[in-house]
C-alpha cells in the first residue's frame, strides 16, 4: 500500500481523539458512580445500625444483624474496588492512544508545538505527567479505588472484631487488636492487586515514543 493521504489520516485520527476523550469520561464517571454508590451504602448500613442498636431491646438482635450486613458490606467493597481498578487501567489505555495522536499533531505543527501544552509521549510519564501527578506511584494512592479499599478494609477489620467478640466471646482489646490487623492486610492485598493490574496493563502496552530522559 502507498503512503496514505494525510488530510484522511488527519481527519481519522481526529475522530479516534474525539471518541477516546468520550471513553475515557465514562470510565471516569463510572468510577464515581461506583464509589459514591459504595460509600452511600456504607453511609445507609452505619446509620442502620445506630437505629438498631438504640431501638434493640436486646443486644443480641444488633449483633446478628451486624454480623450479617457487615459482611455483605465487605463483599459490596471488593467487588466495587477490582471494577474501579479494571477503569482505571481502562482509562490508562484510553491515555496512552490519546497521547500517539498528540504525537502525530505535534509533528505535524512543527515549531508551533510548542503550543501543545500536554506530552505526546506513550509511556507512563508521559501518560501521568498529563495529569499535572509528580510520579507515576502517587496516582495510585488518591484514587476513588484507594478510598474504597481504605473503608472496606475498615468494615472487614470491624466484622473480624465483632465476630471475635460474640463468637468466642474475646475480649475488647483482643478483638480490636485482630480486627485492626486484617484491616491493614486487607487494604494491602487490595492495594498490591491494584498495583500488580495496572503494571500489567503498562507493561503489555508498547511503547512508541518514550519520554526523553531528561523530561
Amino acid at each position: 500500500m502507498g503512503e496514505p493521504d494525510r488530510q484522511e489520516l488527519l481527519t481519522a485520527l481526529t475522530t479516534e481523539h474525539f471518541t477516546l476523550q468520550g471513553a475515557r469520561a465514562q470510565t471516569a464517571s463510572e468510577s464515581a458512580s461506583r464509589a459514591s454508590l459504595y460509600i452511600f451504602s456504607v453511609s445507609s448500613t452505619l446509620i442502620a445500625l445506630g437505629f438498631l442498636g438504640q431501638g434493640s431491646q436486646s443486644g443480641q438482635t444488633f449483633e446478628v444483624f451486624t454480623l450479617i450486613v457487615l459482611p455483605t458490606l465487605y463483599l459490596l467493597g471488593v467487588l466495587t474496588f477490582i471494577r474501579v481498578v479494571e477503569c482505571g487501567a481502562e482509562d490508562y489505555r484510553y491515555g496512552v492512544a490519546i497521547n500517539r495522536i498528540r504525537n502525530y499533531y505535534k509533528r505535524i505543527a512543527g515549531d508551533e508545538a510548542r503550543l501543545f501544552l500536554l506530552s505526546g509521549h506513550d509511556d507512563g510519564r508521559g501518560v501521568f505527567g498529563n495529569a499535572a501527578v509528580p510520579s507515576e506511584g502517587r496516582r495510585q494512592y488518591f484514587s476513588f479505588a484507594s478510598v474504597v479499599a481504605l473503608i472496606n478494609s475498615v468494615i472487614g477489620g470491624s466484622t473480624c472484631a465483632v465476630a471475635l467478640s460474640v463468637v468466642l466471646d474475646a475480649s475488647l482489646g483482643v478483638a480490636s487488636g485482630a480486627g485492626g490487623a486484617l484491616g491493614l492486610l486487607s487494604l494491602i492485598l487490595l492495594l498490591r492487586h491494584a498495583s500488580r493490574l495496572l503494571q500489567k496493563r503498562a507493561g503489555s502496552t508498547e511503547v512508541i515514543f518514550p519520554s526523553p530522559d531528561d523530561a
